[in-house]
């Protein structure tokens, strides 16, 4: 009598509730809204074991993984760090070390050390601070410019946030359609007829995954910019 989303609810509280060192989960946020997803994630977090996990969730994966593991070409590729640092290392695979070695060469070994030395030269007196001159019409004149462009660039940041969050609830809306239509006793027996709503499904599924990794730099870019307004 369950539904998918609550199916997947009661099984991860079974798991939580239940002492164990390691937790196996294939994709862990199917079916889940947004709020039922950091419920999750917050749990998970909060897990002292192992988690190995599958999830096309790209949100999911960057806050939760410390390693990723990439499966593909009969071999199975293990990088340490975040999917942040996976997409890095795969973009820059070809690139050598060329930052370390210059640290290491701007870097003077220990032993080697100057057999002079010098006395450090004498600092002068400081002087008497000046009064602070008065802001000049012109000065005013482009803090205010800058004061209405930083507000400009907030406002287009929320206004996209809104409009990210908009398109979020539209996919969300339409997976809970598409799975109810999944829920019926008789949707696997025709395979020509559930193939489409099982590929759109999935289709919506990596969509959302998207767009809330959109909506995070975007929200992140937003704290920023109304640091900068204070």
């Amino acid at each position: 009598m369950l539904s998918g989303g609550e199916r997947t609810r009661l099984a991860v509280a079974r798991m939580l509730l239940r002492p164990s060192n390691t937790l196996l989960l294939d994709e862990p946020t199917n079916h889940l809204d947004i709020d039922s997803k950091e419920v999750l994630l917050d749990a998970l977090m909060d897990y002292g074991g192992t988690l190995i996990f599958v999830s096309h969730d790209r949100y999911f994966v960057e806050k939760l993984a410390t390693k990723i593991i990439e499966v593909g070409e009969g071999k199975a590729t293990l990088y340490p760090g975040t999917y942040e640092a996976f997409l890095w290392s795969k973009e820059n695979s070809g690139a050598k070390g060329a930052e370390g070695a210059e640290v290491r060469s701007a870097r003077e070994p220990a032993g080697n050390k100057s057999a002079t030395t010098r006395s450090a030269p004498r600092t002068p007196a400081p002087s008497a601070p000046s009064a602070p001159s008065a802001p000049s019409y012109e000065d005013r004149k482009r803090d205010t410019a800058e004061k209405r462009k930083r507000e400009r660039a907030h406002k287009a940041l929320q206004d996209r946030l809104a409009e990210m969050e908009a398109r979020i609830a539209d996919r969300e809306k339409q997976i809970k359609e598409l799975e109810t239509a999944m829920s019926a006793p008789d949707f696997y027996g025709d395979h020509e007829k559930s193939k489409p709503v099982l590929d759109r499904h999935q289709a919506l599924m990596w969509e959302v995954g998207e767009l809330l990794a959109q909506w995070e730099m975007l929200q992140a870019e937003s704290e920023k910019s109304a640091d900068l307004q204070n």
